[in-house]
């Protein structure tokens, strides 16, 4: 389930500014980040964000690293039923952690106004953008996506944040075509996903059509927390092996020390830890998409 770490963080963590070109893809609207030097394949990736949407400054810079980093092209599509969580609830969420003296009047108002914003910007973000209500659109978008990919020799590459990593897990288990035999994923990274039910929705997603499935998770995060990591390696272990590519599956678990949910995209500014966490998730996510895609 989501939790206030879910909308904690910092934006504009990644140096630069977005490159990419907002347009509508198969009727919905979308960031699409090109690379400055495209590779020869005609591989996409589909990047489902956080709850700040595909807006967010944090995740339009992190798809352009992906972009000129794989030399593929990466689409953030606007699938947020209702819209995007507010980034003000970030500012709120720091003035609730802030520490307040009890006698300190001004800032103790500060945080109660916090709170009542938050009550107005959490609780219907919660209420309204379950990813479970977009789902069918966002397989029908990747079903699409998987054959144009298909038709020019490419393959479909599927990344997940937060919010956007139940939905990406999910389409690990659907075929390419309703009632067929072929994956739709080819490649799949998921940095602190949220709401999936681990380990059996990770286990199904790699189990079904041998997707290689890359995650990065923090020990500090407390929506997939580490007792919940450990027991989803052992269950793979378990029913599909090291990963390595015994029996043709292939997975992998990166522990990101000393760092939170959320770090990959939105790490706090002057977090040193997770600064350097989001960097390597970031190296993580580019290895594995060039390595399968």
């Amino acid at each position: 389930m989501s939790c206030p770490d879910c909308f904690r963080g910092s934006a504009n963590i990644h140096s630069g500014t977005p490159t990419g070109q907002d347009t509508t893809i198969h009727n919905l609207k979308c960031y699409i980040a090109t690379p400055p030097n495209p590779s020869p394949s005609t591989s996409t990736i589909l990047f489902l964000p956080d709850a700040f949407g595909y807006e967010f400054i944090n995740n339009r810079i992190l798809a352009d690293a992906y972009a000129a980093q794989t030399g593929f092209r990466v689409l953030i599509p606007d699938v947020i039923p209702g819209g995007a969580c507010s980034t003000s609830v970030m500012l709120d969420m720091d003035h609730l952690d802030d520490p307040v003296k009890w006698w300190d009047v001004p800032r103790q108002l500060a945080r109660a106004w916090a709170v009542v914003k938050l009550i107005f910007n959490f609780a219907p973000f919660l209420i309204r953008a379950s990813p479970y209500k977009t789902y069918p659109a966002m397989l029908e978008f990747a079903r699409k996506l998987k054959a144009e990919s298909k038709a020019g020799g490419g393959k479909l590459g599927v990344c997940g944040f937060c919010w956007g990593g139940l939905p990406s897990t999910l389409l690990c288990k659907e075929p390419a075509v309703e009632g067929g035999s072929e994956r739709l994923v080819d490649a799949h990274f998921t940095a602190h996903p949220s709401r999936v039910d681990a380990p059996g929705m990770i286990v199904e997603a790699v189990q079904k059509f041998k997707v290689p499935y890359s995650l990065a998770i923090g020990d500090n995060d407390f929506v997939m927390a580490k007792g919940e990591v450990e027991k989803t390696e052992a269950k793979l272990r378990q029913v599909v092996g090291k990963g390595d590519g015994e029996n043709g599956f292939h997975y992998e678990v990166v522990t990101y020390p000393g760092c939170g949910h959320g770090f990959s995209v939105r790490a706090k500014l002057g977090d040193e830890v997770a600064a350097k966490g989001a960097e390597k998730a970031l190296e993580q996510a580019v290895a594995w998409f060039k390595r399968w895609l």
